[in-house]
């Protein structure tokens, strides 16, 4: 079981058991574990992005920032993650969508995006 958390500055905290999105070598915490936000696209050219919208399936997360880029990490059953590849993802991913993701939920074993188009 994990648990995820997003404060009001758009920081994403992970604790439990499974892949938290801190590599592969770290799967359990009893205490919230600080994602870095660099790996949500935060730098020198970003330094406005933040997580804005976070939701966790049973073994994976997902998070939206406030430009409407969408990251992914976790299990990867059956593709969920949206990757392209089957593999588990151990650090939150960017995920390629032709728009601006503006909601995300996951489910057990699956993940759905309400995305606006760019056109």
């Amino acid at each position: 079981m994990s648990c995820a958390l997003l404060n009001e500055d758009g920081n994403v905290f992970v604790w439990g058991y499974g892949i938290l999105g801190k590599g592969p070598n770290f799967t359990e915490s009893s205490i919230p574990e600080i994602i870095p936000p660099t790996l949500f696209g935060l730098n020198d050219f970003n330094p406005n992005v933040r997580v804005s919208m976070i939701s966790s399936g049973l073994g994976h997360f997902a998070a939206v920032t406030n430009i409407g880029e969408l990251f992914v990490w976790g299990k990867n059953m059956r593709g969920c993650l949206g990757t392209g590849r089957l593999d588990d993802q151990y650090f939150p991913w960017r995920v390629t969508v032709p728009g601006e993701v503006v909601e995300v939920a996951c489910g057990v074993d699956h993940m759905v995006a309400l995305v606006k188009s760019l056109n």
